[in-house]
């Protein structure tokens, strides 16, 4: 083989792997993070109408940069003493929309049952422990009382209650509020899972 066919052939070679590398690029961008995202929401609303919860919460491109590895949040009974949160995961679209088998955060009104250390990482567990752990019991009368009781939950690095203006740092804070009552209460947990106090509030301190 003479040089000129050599440097003919080294240059098919140079331009096939430039087209074959734009034809992977091209078929990696075809599914945007955003075409992803609207696929499992879609996906998540068809498997869980009834939950109050459904998002994204991690998305990130696969090593192979052709995929999307998702993590979504699906949480029924939201606002009620005993929220259910549960983590769904995709891989897609190398798996389509074939999820792993759904990890549940919080199921059966626990937190922090069989370990020795509890870290509450999400408003569902903090509303739980809002009621279950010692030195709730204010809240438990005030659920008791008022059947329709609701909660939000909310982290703070840091938090100066309204009532008493103690200063409080990674708490969270947790309101009860009922439409049958003009008072609410806002309980401080822990992020380690204590409860550091319980304030009875008017309903406008408690938005």
């Amino acid at each position: 083989m003479n040089v000129k066919n050599s440097l003919n052939l080294i240059s098919l070679i140079l331009v096939s792997m430039i087209l074959f590398g734009c034809l992977q690029t091209q078929q990696q961008q075809v599914f945007k993070e955003s075409d992803a995202r609207a696929f499992v929401l879609d996906d998540l609303n068809s498997k869980y109408p009834n939950a109050d919860v459904k998002d994204i919460s991690e998305i990130k491109s696969s090593s192979t940069n052709d995929s999307w590895q998702i993590k979504a949040r699906v949480t029924f009974n939201y606002t009620s003493p005993c929220p259910v949160r549960m983590n769904v995961y995709y891989d897609y679209p190398r798996k389509g929309f074939i999820e792993t088998p759904p990890e549940y955060i919080t199921k059966d009104c626990t937190v922090c049952k069989g370990v020795e250390t509890c870290v509450l990482g999400t408003p569902e567990e903090a509303v739980i422990a809002s009621h279950t752990l010692s030195g709730s019991d204010p809240v438990v009368s005030f659920i008791s009382s008022h059947s329709n009781a609701q909660a939000s939950a909310k982290f703070y690095s840091e938090y100066i209650d309204p009532i008493q203006n103690n200063k409080y740092s990674n708490v969270w804070v947790v309101k009860w509020t009922s439409e049958t009552t003009n008072y609410g209460l806002i309980v401080l947990v822990s992020n380690n899972a204590e409860v550091l106090g319980v304030i009875q509030a008017t309903k406008q301190e408690t938005i």
